[in-house]
């Protein structure tokens, strides 16, 4: 089954209902012929290479300021990345073409990395370098019109945030922000249509695909952090972190209301076949998973991927999962005989949760008006 329909499904679809007149095939293969016209005039490739001509360009500009001496002044390496933001702003703004579009991005980042070793070569602080990230990202993901920057501006976001309350707080406020991060996530694809319509406009997708990034790796660097000296228990500190099971347990939760609000949006949230079994199967996950709490994120990723038939969402969702799996697997102190049973068995228990449902779903489209 696809995953997104066919134009032509959802012209059908209009026109079964009667919202459209039955001309609206003619009228929509001319727009989308005008539309192919003006954006794809130039092929893939060589888009590619207009694109990473201008990253070379850049690289090159940057690469004779190094030579002339100025990675070595603190104050004109602040003054060369400011210039090199600002200006790339207005030359995205003002121009057009795949080439003067990767040529702004890339001056932007470097502007912006040149700005931030610049404040480090003063000797501010951590603090006072995450502070100037935070705002600079913030900044360019209302000023800079580019999809790429604003994945990379929202992962600016994520990270200069979490330096930040690591350095005042501690490790247990990172966690906690992910915590945010995972939520903002959710809520982002669930309110998806409303959102694209008002002032986040284009940038909702990236900023929930920078999110879906930001949560599991930061996960991830927590595994690997505790994997340098041994697996710890699930309920132990660790590094001044949270402990992994009041991590999985509040991660359930957010999937738990997730998972209702997109039964709720189907009609689905008072039928007790399926949400019961649902629930059961959460629980039951959430209890196998205390100590790894990335599959739950993503779990989390896989149903809101489902729901928003989003390809991109669903392949992350499937590549964090696979990873965090073999964390969870070796994170067991248990022996092999243990382990491959436990994997049985909660392989048996999603083959039959994925049953109730495919039976399940002749039923929904049936009772569908």
């Amino acid at each position: 089954m696809a995953l997104r329909p066919t134009i032509q499904d959802v012209l059908t679809g209009l026109k079964a209902e009667g919202h459209v007149d039955a001309e609206v095939d003619a009228r929509a293969r001319t727009t989308l012929e005008v539309r192919q016209k003006a954006q794809g005039a130039s092929p893939w490739y060589v888009k590619a290479l207009s694109g990473g001509g201008a990253w070379l360009s850049a690289v090159l500009l940057l690469s004779f300021f190094a030579c002339v001496g100025l990675w070595k002044e603190e104050v004109a390496l602040l003054g060369l990345g400011l210039a090199l933001a600002v200006g790339a702003v207005f030359l995205r703004r003002a121009t057009r073409g795949p080439f003067m579009e990767q040529l702004a991005l890339a001056l932007c980042m470097a502007g912006v990395g040149a700005f931030l070793v610049g404040l480090g070569e003063l000797d501010l602080g951590t603090v006072a370098i995450s502070l100037a990230g935070v705002v600079a990202s913030l900044v360019l993901l209302a000023v800079f019109p580019d999809v790429i920057l604003y994945f990379l501006a929202t992962v600016g976001v994520c990270a200069s945030v979490g330096a930040l309350v690591l350095e005042v707080v501690g490790g247990a406020a990172v966690d906690l922000w992910m915590l945010v991060c995972a939520a903002a996530l959710s809520g982002l694809l669930l309110h998806e249509s409303q959102l694209r319509r008002g002032p986040l406009g284009a940038r909702v997708g990236p900023i929930a695909f920078a999110l879906a990034c930001a949560v599991p790796g930061w996960l991830l660097f927590r595994n690997w952090e505790a994997s340098q000296e041994g697996f710890h228990y699930v309920f132990r500190f660790e590094s001044g972190f949270l402990p992994s099971a009041y991590l999985s347990i509040a991660l359930a939760l957010l999937a738990l209301w997730t998972g209702w609000r997109v039964l709720r949006e189907l009609g689905l949230a008072n039928d007790k076949r399926i949400w019961i079994p649902a629930v059961c199967a959460l629980v039951l996950l959430t209890l196998m998973t205390l100590s790894t709490p990335g599959v739950l994120v993503a779990v989390l990723m896989l149903t809101l991927g489902f729901h928003r038939r989003s390809r991109v969402m669903l392949g992350l969702a499937v590549a964090f999962l696979l990873t965090f799996g073999a964390y969870y697997y070796y994170d067991l102190r248990i022996t092999l005989l243990a382990k491959a049973l436990a994997l049985l068995g909660s392989g048996l228990v999603l083959l039959g949760v994925r049953q109730f449902f495919l039976r399940r779903q002749p039923a929904v489209l049936a009772e569908a008006p």
